[in-house]
């Protein structure tokens, strides 16, 4: 299925994996769930990027599927595309797929760098 050219309500990112500290690399490359909302539908995918993919006054444009479930709207990655006023296409995001992180961050050698 495709959404042409459409605006949206809402675009929200989410950390879908544990956080960690700027030490450790940070959150930014970090795997994120990103939410658009279009008429009070939720389309939303992983990327492992913090920004997002189009800001508001822009259109969108985007294949998605259901999931196995048949709950969530996923959208296809590639496909995504931004159109800026004057309507020229943009490209953003890193559009590559990730392995998931599970492993939580240890705390510091230091006991005084721990956070209560």
């Amino acid at each position: 299925m495709r959404i042409e050219k459409s605006g949206f309500h809402a675009y929200n990112t989410y950390l879908a994996e544990p956080s960690r500290p700027p030490s450790r690399g940070g959150n930014t490359k970090a795997l994120h769930r990103h939410v658009i909302i279009i008429g009070g539908d939720k389309y939303s995918f992983f990327a492992p990027w913090a920004g997002k993919f189009a800001y508001k006054g822009e259109l969108i444009s985007f294949d998605w599927d259901w999931d196995k479930t048949g709950e969530f709207r996923n959208i296809v990655k590639p496909s995504f595309e931004a159109f800026a006023k004057d309507g020229t296409v943009q490209i953003r995001g890193d559009r590559g797929d990730k392995v998931r992180r599970t492993a939580e961050t240890r705390p510091p050698g230091r006991k005084s760098e721990w956070k209560d």
